[in-house]
């Protein structure tokens, strides 16, 4: 009996394997990893939401977790999609620039993909040969980029025409729109003296060109104009 009990150990402490070792297997068996998004989205430029989406692991976890995601450069977080069946609260950054979400329960399965929905942020300056911005995506620690492509775009213009006054310094005249575009649209009328966009002032047509260079087609400023002695801001659309 006693002979047994020692070859026992002795092929324990040669070959077999301790119980630490089996609860470290068992670890490195469970351990976590976070697969990359599975798709890389086309933004334009005003455009729709986008989807990336990261599939599972299929990994259990013993604990409670968080997500935090960073948006890419000139894009905002409008939506995230954890797929719980429990109570996994998502909170989205008042500016949309971040997202946060928790896993409240100590055991839980990453069976289901997530989705995080971004959009480009229409006050952001994309630039105009468009490329590819990434942010991040974190589950427990485990970082991959979340990142999207922008469409290339076209050069902004007012499609107006537009003038100096006399003397030169005083503004940017409109003289007449082109009807049916956005600027027509937007409300921009003959007779408006522009005396600035998005807070810069436009005392002359080539400061105004200054600031709409590199600017897309599409997007909106805000605009400051003298109409009969009053001062109106417009949502002015650009057109191309």
């Amino acid at each position: 009996m006693c002979t047994v009990l020692a070859v026992g150990a002795a092929l324990l402490t040669a070959g077999g394997v301790s119980a630490a070792e089996s609860s470290a297997t068992l670890i490195a068996q469970h351990a976590r990893s976070l697969p990359p998004q599975q798709n890389v989205p086309d933004l334009d430029v005003p455009g729709p939401p986008q989807t990336v989406t990261y599939p599972p692991d299929g990994k259990r976890r013993f604990h409670q977790s968080t997500v935090t995601i960073q948006a890419p450069p000139y894009t905002l977080i409008t939506a995230v999609n954890l797929r719980c069946s429990w109570a996994c609260p998502v909170t989205i950054a008042p500016d949309g620039k971040s997202a946060t979400g928790l896993f409240n329960v100590n055991t839980w399965d990453f069976l289901y993909p997530y989705d995080v929905e971004v959009v480009a942020d229409a006050n952001a300056n994309v630039p105009l040969a468009g490329g590819q911005f990434s942010g991040t995506f974190t589950l427990d620690g485990d970082t991959q980029p979340l990142t999207v492509n922008f469409k290339p775009g076209l050069q902004a213009v007012i499609a107006a025409n537009l003038r100096n006054t006399n003397p030169k310094g005083g503004g940017v005249r409109v003289i007449s729109v082109d009807p049916g575009s956005k600027a027509d649209i937007s409300g921009l009328q003959p007779g408006d003296l522009i005396t600035g966009i998005a807070g810069t002032p436009t005392p002359t047509v080539n400061d105004l060109d200054t600031f709409l260079d590199q600017k897309r087609a599409g997007t909106t400023f805000p605009v400051t104009v003298q109409r009969g002695g009053t001062t109106v801001t417009l949502q002015l659309t650009l057109d191309s």
